[in-house]
């Protein structure tokens, strides 16, 4: 049975199984995990915010069994297993748009890892991963891991998009082209999926919340050896 979960505001959301289709207006997404160790009782807490391009309908993340009401912050939750840990996936969407630039940064606090998203059908989208998603997020979380998505893979077949693109004289983003946007903004990793075929979703948050667990594991080892120097 799904589970219930209290956000700001008094809205009530159900707890959706990973890999489910998100459909959004443009927007971003953020993700907070914890984890239980299966040996002890000890928790590991992480943050995922997810960043989609502002025209990526699609997060590729959760599907939203209720009408969708754009607002500032809305929370989803879901969760995945790492090796041997549970993780409790709290999945955070705010709005992208300029209107709520001021707002987006509050969901920044305690992140341990940043998913930036575009659409692979949209190159616009892709610009925008350097232009804009990459500075804000550099500039709040800085020295925080980051893991760039390509998302709607499977409309790269799709021949009426295609037709639309080359109409305006404009490819789908290549593999190749992600991994270089990758290397660009120094993320930790580039993946691609597709939330309406299932692909790779699954993928997608395991690897996100394992880059997640090892920043924060390496954190608190150098927080140990800076607490004995200074003894």
């Amino acid at each position: 049975s799904l589970s219930r979960t209290a956000v700001p505001g008094g809205r009530i959301h159900e707890v959706l199984q990973l890999g489910e289709v998100l459909t959004r207006v443009p927007g971003a997404a953020y993700v907070q995990t914890r984890a239980r160790n299966c040996w002890g009782s000890r928790r590991w807490t992480a943050s995922l915010p997810c960043r989609p391009s502002e025209l990526c309908e699609s997060s590729a993340l959760l599907e939203v069994v209720f009408q969708y009401a754009p607002s500032v912050f809305e929370k989803y939750t879901t969760s995945v297993t790492v090796g041997k840990k549970e993780v409790t996936l709290n999945l955070y969407d705010t709005a992208g748009q300029e209107d709520y630039d001021r707002l987006r940064p509050l969901s920044y606090q305690n992140t341990n890892v940043v998913l930036i998203c575009y659409d692979v059908m949209n190159p616009t989208s892709y610009d925008n991963v350097a232009a804009k998603w990459y500075p804000e997020v550099n500039h709040f979380c800085r020295g925080v891991p980051l893991v760039l998505i390509g998302c709607k893979t499977d409309l790269r077949k799709d021949k009426e998009q295609l037709r639309k693109l080359r109409a305006a004289k404009q490819e789908p983003i290549t593999y190749n082209q992600g991994e270089a946007a990758c290397k660009e903004i120094n993320a930790q990793i580039y993946l691609e999926c597709s939330a309406k075929c299932r692909e790779n979703i699954e993928n997608v948050f395991k690897e996100a919340t394992t880059i997640a667990l090892s920043a924060m594991k390496k954190a608190k080892g150098h927080r140990k050896r800076k607490v004995c120097s200074v003894l």
